[in-house]
């Protein structure tokens, strides 16, 4: 909670994405050894600029004068070192923005039911919270993850299960059972609702922007997830909100469609985009030449075969899993229940390496990741989620599951 220990400074400094979750996380460690506030950590470390911190502490004395709320004030820090302009001059134009796409969302909605009904948060904490979130115009589920009353996972599992419900007709019980067991087990909605015997396939028809961003490092797991509830609850394209939130330019958003257009034209794979994109907005490249790196022929196909990739994780000797698969059937989903009952793989190995591979077939990461991946998880008995956060990548979660 946002006490003494946990001030304004850094609720702002982790809405702006000048500190990172993992950053604070190291930081809040780091002060409890030393005994000092974990702002003193973090502004003690160099780990922020000086130029920033001043922005961030002006921020702060507007916000405790009740001149700005602490949404505006997040946003305007987003605009001041986007546009390299002073926090006024930010702060001015995102108001009148504000003004102008202000939608109100209403107290109890989807996503305050599942919390509430997959005991996340009690009904005794929501009114207090909302009236926060209308004081300080955050969202209620970024004021839950900036409080640290819910996890920024446990956060996107609940807005994911929102999303299902919406667009797969999931039963509301069926929702509320997989996002206890999400949360439980630390694994995405869509594996906990695997796990339950209850999984519906989401929409994935194409890559989203935001799912885009984040696989390219350009916003963080967190800002996903405040831009997603935004995009459920106040009924605005993920893009407008990229822009409206200070997080994108407008070229960088341009770039970032023309990309995801690529990806659905067959011209790029997911991965590639997301590497282009990362060169578009971190490095300054035109679009064009950053999309003209990975212009390969169409004709040379990684391969993907689930008995090749187990193979070169070092989990099974190659010519054990050949002599299996060449009495089965060339699927994947056939190969790995004979891998199974040979022995050679437990379930969770199983499961990791068709979600990985699944990956791998949809151009969401090169051959050399998937293989480097999945031995990651046998070695380390690690969850593909797991997995993914050690190792610093992102796959949308329902781009996992076509082998279901």
């Amino acid at each position: 909670m946002p006490t003494e220990e946990y001030p304004l400074l850094t609720q702002l400094l982790l809405g702006s994405g000048l500190v990172t979750r993992d950053d604070f996380e190291d930081y809040k460690m780091i002060a409890r050894d030393l005994k000092i506030p974990v702002t003193q950590a973090i502004t003690n470390s160099g780990l922020i600029n000086e130029m920033n911190l001043k922005l961030a502490q002006q921020a702060v004395e507007l916000v405790q004068q009740q001149q700005i709320t602490p949404d505006i004030a997040i946003r305007g820090l987003r605009v001041a070192m986007q546009k390299n302009v002073d926090l006024g001059q930010a702060i001015k134009s995102v108001k009148e923005l504000h003004q102008r796409t202000q939608v109100v969302v209403s107290a109890s909605n989807e996503l305050t039911d599942l919390l509430v009904a997959a005991t996340m948060i009690t009904q005794e904490q929501l009114g207090p919270l909302f009236v926060k979130s209308h004081e300080s115009d955050l969202m209620l589920g970024q004021l839950l993850v900036l409080e640290e009353l819910v996890s920024t996972d446990g956060l996107l599992a609940a807005l994911h299960a929102v999303l299902m419900m919406r667009e797969a007709d999931l039963p509301l019980s069926d929702g509320i059972k997989g996002l206890e067991h999400a949360n439980a087990h630390q694994v995405s909605f869509e594996q906990a609702l695997f796990e339950l015997g209850l999984f519906k396939h989401p929409d994935a028809k194409t890559t989203r922007v935001g799912e885009l961003c984040l696989m390219s490092g350009i916003i963080t797991r967190e800002i996903l997830a405040e831009c997603l509830e935004i995009e459920l609850f106040k009924k605005k394209q993920f893009g407008q909100i990229l822009l409206e939130r200070g997080l994108l330019s407008t070229d960088q958003l341009e770039a970032a469609i023309q990309l995801q257009s690529a990806i659905s034209n067959d011209t790029l794979k997911p991965f590639q985009a997301a590497k282009a994109l990362h060169g578009v907005c971190k490095e300054s490249k035109n679009v064009y030449a950053a999309m003209a790196e990975f212009h390969t022929s169409r004709g040379q196909e990684d391969n993907v075969r689930l008995g090749d990739l187990i193979a070169e994780a070092g989990i099974c000797n190659k010519e054990r899993i050949d002599e299996i698969a060449v009495r089965t059937a060339d699927s994947a989903v056939k190969v790995g229940s004979a891998l199974l009952k040979a022995g050679i793989l437990d379930e969770s190995t199983l499961y990791s390496a068709l979600r990985l591979q699944t990956s791998l077939r949809l151009g969401y990461m090169s051959r050399e990741k998937a293989i480097e991946l999945l031995k990651y998880c046998h070695d380390n008995h690690a969850t593909v989620e797991k997995t993914f956060h050690d190792n610093h990548t992102y796959v949308p979660s329902r781009m996992q599951w076509t082998w279901v």
